[in-house]
Parts: C-alpha cells; sequence; structure tokens
C-alpha cells in the first residue's frame, strides 16, 4: 500500500501508516517509523481524527459546532448530576449548515447511556419543564413539540465521542441518525439527504468507518449502506 492509497481509504491506523511508510523507505525501526508519524503530524500533513484514527490534510477540516446555550446548559447539567455518564447531543439547526431548507425552530437531542436514561430524565424534568421528552414516536414528537425541546434517547454502547468535548455529536455519528434513527429520519426529510452528505463530504473529513460501526451498534448497517448507496454511493468508495 501507497500514501496514495491510504489517501483515497480516508482514513487509516497507526499500523497502516507504519506498514506504508517502511515500504516506501525502507524506515523499520519503531522509533523511525514513530517520529515520522509525529513528523506528518505537528507538520498537519495529517490529522488525528479518532483514537488510532489518521487522515491527510488535505483541504477538508474536522467537523466542529458551535452548541446553542440552551444545549450547553442540558449538558452542563447532566455533567454536574453524573459525571460519569456517557451521553452525546445533537441539536435540530446543526444540519442548517447543510440542507435546503433551514429549521426554524430547535430541537436537543440527547443520547443518554440507557441505565442513566430515566434518572437524567428526572433530573431534567423541573429546569426543562414543559419541554421534556423521553423516547417518544413520532406522533408524540410533534403532538408536544415545543421550542428549544429536550427529547431524551437511547446512546448504543461504543458510540463515537465528540472530537472537542466527548459528549458533542461527530458528523459520522449525525450522519447515521438521521438516515437510520427511528424518532430522527422520521424528522429529517429524505429529499434533504443527498444535499447534507455531499455537503457534509466537500466540506468535512467523514471517517465512512467510524459510519459503519456506529451503524452496527444500533442495528442499522443494512439501511446505511441501502441510504449511501442511493445518496452518497462516493462514500461507499472509503468504505
Amino acid at each position: 500500500m501507497n500514501k496514495n492509497q491510504l489517501l483515497l481509504q480516508g482514513s487509516f491506523t497507526r499500523q497502516e501508516y507504519y506498514r506504508t511508510v517502511a515500504e516506501g523507505s525502507g524506515k523499520i525501526s519503531e522509533d523511525a517509523l514513530a517520529y515520522s508519524l509525529r513528523k506528518d503530524l505537528s507538520e498537519g500533513r495529517i490529522l488525528r481524527v479518532g483514537w488510532n484514527r489518521y487522515s491527510f490534510q488535505g483541504s477538508k477540516k474536522i467537523y466542529t459546532h458551535t452548541y446553542s446555550d440552551e444545549a450547553c446548559d442540558v449538558a452542563g447539567k447532566i455533567i454536574t448530576e453524573y459525571p460519569d455518564a456517557e451521553f452525546q447531543i445533537f441539536e435540530l439547526v446543526q444540519l442548517n449548515e447543510f440542507v435546503n431548507h433551514l429549521y426554524a425552530h430547535n430541537t436537543i437531542f440527547v443520547f443518554v447511556e440507557n441505565d442513566l436514561i430515566d434518572y437524567v430524565f428526572d433530573s431534567l424534568r423541573q429546569p426543562c419543564f414543559g419541554r421534556l421528552m423521553i423516547k417518544p414516536d413520532i406522533t408524540d414528537y410533534y403532538r408536544y413539540l415545543a421550542d428549544d425541546q429536550v427529547v431524551l434517547l437511547r446512546l448504543p454502547s461504543g458510540s463515537p465521542r465528540g472530537n472537542q468535548e466527548k459528549w458533542q455529536s461527530r458528523i459520522e455519528k449525525i450522519l447515521v441518525d438521521i438516515t437510520v434513527d427511528k424518532l430522527v429520519s422520521n424528522i429529517v426529510p429524505e429529499s434533504e439527504f443527498e444535499t447534507v452528505f455531499r455537503e457534509a463530504s466537500e466540506r468535512y473529513f467523514i471517517d465512512v468507518k467510524t459510519m459503519f460501526s456506529y451503524a452496527r451498534r444500533k442495528g442499522a448497517t443494512v439501511k446505511l449502506k441501502q441510504v449511501l448507496q442511493k445518496y452518497a454511493a462516493f462514500l461507499m468508495e472509503k468504505r
């Protein structure tokens, strides 16, 4: 494998990088390979995009989002009550960067580990009075919808953590949730999928392996594959 193949692959592990450098330069010592990796990282030729995952810099950025005050308040309350809790937040207005029809009203989706979701609901009941739901179906979601609605959903174990704060959603998780999540996929119209995938992939690095790993946690790899083949076939080449 050469560096061009690594580039087409999208992301790669430390071991794949070492093997590629060794084949191209003849360097075989662990220290020399580690130095080469540190140098490429420090000079910005490659980026660290996850645990033992790297990507060539190119022209794309790692996805970030400035969360609303309401979303940050919810995150702060959960961290205060349950500092070790695994949870992640995705707010509907994050999609305004990618969609044709902007969302004027926000919904804050809080994905919480299953064992704590009822406790988190009780903790947020008072501060989020009148705008808190737990695992609603699509009918109840629209029936009781309010501005800055807070919706608690189950977080699969092993979900990818945010790049800045662990509770923030990576672009890979967002793309999976809007296409396969039982609730979220019924809120984001399918007519927006092609635009969202195109805009997201043109601006940001997307690790397709992370997408499929997360979809597998949700039991939705087949559905994700079908969506990508229909609306974003170019991403399947990086799988």
